[in-house]
């Protein structure tokens, strides 16, 4: 258990230290930085018409509109069973990290999104919301049904699709150009960080199950 806690700990520490290098690297736009974002982009943006539909599709899963339904959702289904710490646990997860939080960052950093763009998005690129929202929401649910599901098939399953759509979600935002690979790399950094942070703070999961 302590060994565990002492790997949270670090993971923790290495995925803000992540966010941070990637944040110096935008606001002073260092070469290494332009250099990764080309990288990740010639990697992924493969084009194809098959692509095309299945990215664009992908990516409506981190929506806010979808967003705000599953939450909703979600939040009744915890009222109704009366789970209300996993109530405040999703709705601080969601609500304030992958939505206030962000909001503050991208508005702060105001670094451009990339053009031309697959689909047409506005605002601020630095951090990735629809990747903030993919860790932050779909890892809070794995995190539930890891420790709440007791069918181990099933709870298999259902990490598996999860940690499916944590990938593909932000990898989409990168195939429609509307985020560059840092903007993606830091709002899986910044998710996972402020995600470990908020399940310990909960006390979800282990002895506190």
């Amino acid at each position: 258990m302590i060994i565990k806690r002492k790997i949270r700990f670090f993971s923790v520490i290495l995925a803000f230290s992540v966010f941070m290098s990637l944040l110096i690297g935008v606001k002073f736009q260092s070469q290494w930085l332009n250099n990764l974002n080309l990288a990740g982009q010639q990697l992924i943006q493969h084009r194809s018409v098959f692509a095309d539909v299945s990215f664009t599709y992908i990516t409506q899963l981190g929506s806010v509109t979808f967003t705000l339904i599953l939450t909703m959702i979600l939040s009744l289904f915890f009222i109704y069973h009366q789970q209300y710490r996993l109530l405040v646990f999703l709705l601080v997860n969601v609500v304030l990290f992958a939505g206030v939080v962000t909001q503050i960052i991208k508005y702060l950093v105001r670094n451009p999104r990339p053009i031309p763009q697959l689909l047409s998005e506005h605002g601020y690129s630095f951090p990735s919301g629809h990747t903030m929202i993919a860790i932050l929401l779909y890892g809070t649910l794995i995190i539930i049904i890891q420790t709440r599901m007791q069918n181990s098939l099933l709870k298999y399953i259902a990490v598996i699709m999860l940690s499916i759509l944590i990938i593909a979600i932000p990898t989409s935002r990168i195939y429609v150009n509307v985020h560059y690979p840092s903007d993606i790399l830091a709002g899986l950094a910044l998710g996972y960080g402020l995600l470990i942070i908020s399940q310990h703070l909960f006390q979800i999961g282990g002895k506190h199950t």
